[in-house]
């Protein structure tokens, strides 16, 4: 078996990463950016990688931080283009598409060849609409759950960060807040759905990845639900769909 490939997806709250072969994950975790320095540890007892590929939205000092942790093993560091893996970019200027959001597309791919919503429900919403033919058309970047519960705390006087539960009817400041949250996030998601498929004309799946998936997923529209794909580090998934499927990416195979 050939050396494996390291993934890493340096996102805003966290450090998730993978080791690849053609076959699959030989291993898999994420750290928080307090943990980071235990990366080389979780790696021992492994092949060495032989190429690492990444993805980061988490600053130029993280990518610096890795790069020292992991010589000399080189990160290359994955920047939207144009064309790639078979997708097109929409965006007006292709470079300035966030890196995980071209990862989670190229990703979704892999998992769903019509036309799709990828919603990643993390520190950020991000949810984006990819045609059939393999056009991304555009999408919504949507503070995330905690994110609008902080901005409500912060801006005002006497809400706080209260809790509550999921309600249909919620009776409590703290369901309020959490509920009126929920509800944008899934709000935001139908409406990218409706959209897209008045579009093309054609009934789309919803990828949902992140870590507030599982929180929004009941909230959906029937109809959307029935082709919901919940999936696990979708970004992760695109990085090794361009390692090993990508004959256009060196050095990787």
């Amino acid at each position: 078996m050939s050396a494996p490939v390291l993934l890493l997806d340096a996102g805003n709250s966290r450090l998730k990463w993978a080791l690849a072969t053609p076959g699959g994950y030989l291993a898999q975790g994420s750290l928080g950016y307090g943990e980071r320095a235990q990366l080389p540890a979780s790696l021992a007892g492994f092949d060495a990688p032989r190429a690492a590929l990444g993805c980061n939205v988490a600053g130029p000092q993280v990518a610096a931080e890795l790069a020292a942790q992991l010589a000399p093993l080189t990160i290359d560091w994955l920047r939207p283009v144009a064309a790639q893996a078979g997708l097109r970019n929409g965006y007006r200027e292709p470079g300035q598409l966030g890196a995980d959001r071209w990862a989670a597309l190229i990703g979704a791919r892999g998992l769903a060849a019509g036309d799709c919503i990828v919603a990643m429900a993390g520190t950020a919403l991000t949810v984006d609409a990819l045609s059939a033919e393999g056009d991304f058309l555009g999408g919504l970047i949507v503070p995330g759950f905690r994110l609008m519960r902080q901005a409500l705390a912060q801006g005002t006087a006497d809400l706080g960060l209260p809790g509550g539960e999921p309600a249909d009817f919620p009776r409590s400041t703290g369901e309020a807040i959490v509920n009126g949250a929920l509800a944008a996030l899934a709000g935001a998601i139908e409406q990218a759905r409706g959209r897209l498929e008045r579009h093309t004309g054609r009934p789309a799946q919803l990828l949902l990845s992140g870590g507030d998936g599982p929180l929004l997923a009941p909230l959906l529209a029937p109809a959307l639900a029935e082709r919901l794909i919940a999936v696990d580090n979708l970004v992760l998934r695109g990085l090794a769909r361009l390692a090993f499927n990508d004959p256009e990416r060196k050095p990787l195979p």
